[in-house]
């Protein structure tokens, strides 16, 4: 603001003199705490940084007293090792589920996969692992992807489910030399871990039961041919009951209850009906039945499913 002083003692105007009134002061504002740092422990533990980090990843080399001392000051600091960081050092501690909703008609029912993948998770949250999961249209987009991510190092170990006959997520996996872990491995032909369920056996004793049941003939509802476990099914119980001088007609569907009850609907309206069917999941077995009362079949006592 500039204002104009006179002097009382003159005639007319002084020089004018121009003052700036103070601006209201601002309260300071208050320095944000600053975040901990791996030097900070080290400084509070008596130790140095590379003692902090090879306490807090659990390597041999630090004594158990020093150990806990380091964890106790970790904890005190509420500080972490940063995640980035360890990513850039390790790795990125996470595991890998690239899952084919595509058209080739090898997906999961989607409460499979949701099943499958809450259980996945609750195995890897007590390893600190994150899951990287990712949807593709086909086995071919899955090894792309596989490339792109292994170069990328965004994953410790990928899982393979669902498993092809010739299976080029295997080939490519065994090529690239990445961890991997496959699920429902069938055949087990590879040189991959893996984690399996003996559908041999399993559907051996089904065949073995139908037969001490009476059923010479029998029908067999799958999801694709293309599965690896789809052929050890139907090999199982070929073996099982073609001595006995069966019938079995097999079905390969897409592995939906809308494909299980398409395929149900063939069955028992095509002529000489089957006795007994055995379907690849109970989604497909509850599709079926209801299939089966409105063509005229009691079960258990017309049709065993």
């Amino acid at each position: 603001m500039v204002t104009h002083a006179y002097d009382s003692g003159s005639t007319g105007p002084s020089a004018p003199s121009s003052s700036t009134a103070p601006a209201p002061s601002r309260p300071a504002s208050p320095t944000p705490p600053r975040r901990p740092t791996i030097v900070d422990v080290a400084r509070a533990a008596g130790v140095s940084t590379a003692v902090v980090s090879y306490a807090l990843n659990g390597r041999p080399g630090v004594s158990a007293a020093t150990r806990e001392r380091v964890l106790r000051v970790a904890d005190e600091f509420g500080w972490r090792p940063s995640a980035a960081a360890r990513s850039m050092r390790t790795g990125p501690r996470a595991i890998g589920l690239v899952l084919d909703h595509g058209s080739s008609g090898t997906t999961s029912q989607a409460t499979d996969v949701l099943e499958f993948v809450i259980a996945l998770q609750e195995v890897l949250a007590t390893r600190n692992l994150a899951l990287l999961l990712q949807l593709v249209d086909g086995p071919e987009a899955a090894v792309a992807l596989y490339g792109e991510w292994w170069a990328e190092r965004r994953f410790d170990v990928m899982v393979v489910t669902d498993v092809l006959v010739e299976d080029p997520r295997i080939d490519a996996l065994r090529r690239l030399r990445a961890p991997t872990v496959v699920v429902g491995a069938g055949q087990g032909e590879h040189e991959l871990a893996a984690v399996t369920v003996d559908e041999g056996e399993a559907f051996a004793r089904i065949g073995r039961y139908l037969l001490e049941l009476g059923h010479r003939h029998v029908a067999l509802v799958t999801g694709p041919d293309v599965m690896a476990r789809t052929h050890a099914r139907l090999d199982a119980l070929t073996k099982v009951l073609d001595p006995a001088s069966c019938v079995l007609v097999h079905e390969a569907t897409a592995g939906t209850p809308e494909a299980a009850a398409a395929a149900t609907r063939r069955l028992l309206t095509g002529g000489s009906a089957p006795t007994a069917i055995v379907y690849g999941s109970d989604q497909m077995a509850v599709a079926a039945l209801d299939v089966a009362r409105r063509s005229g079949f009691a079960v258990p006592w017309d049709l065993s499913v």
